[in-house]
């Protein structure tokens, strides 16, 4: 299931990969629902990165910053997460978050939500880039 939604997006845009939501000023700001982040695809620049999450489902979900590629059967590092949130809270990240340019994964990292399609890509690009 969640090689065929990323295909299906691919091939819904131009060029070679996704198109990202600009991060103005390092803030992510998302909305979690059953079972997607909105928006999908984030690109913001290196350094200091904020969480900013709403929870517009009727389950609880956060919110999580994780390595894009990590080894099989190994977890993926995680490098700043929201709280659990319930339906209808606001919440920012536990601890502070710094970036180096690269691709992450954001991710709910409740249960098995993030095989259920809720996660995303976080690009994140050289100061001036």
């Amino acid at each position: 299931q969640r090689e065929g939604r990323r295909r299906l997006h691919r091939v819904a845009g131009c060029g070679d990969g996704p198109s990202y939501t600009s991060a103005r000023g390092g803030v992510i700001r998302v909305t979690l629902d059953e079972y997607r982040i909105r928006p999908e695809n984030i690109e913001v620049p290196a350094g200091t990165v904020h969480l900013e999450a709403t929870n517009d489902g009727r389950l609880t979900h956060n919110l999580a910053i994780e390595s894009f590629d990590h080894e099989e059967g190994e977890e993926p590092t995680l490098y700043g997460r929201t709280e659990t949130l319930h339906p209808g809270q606001h919440g920012s990240e536990q601890a502070p978050i710094r970036l180096k340019p690269g691709k992450y994964r954001l991710t709910c990292t409740i249960g098995n939500h993030d095989d259920l399609g809720q996660y995303g890509e976080l690009k994140v690009v050289a100061k001036g880039s």
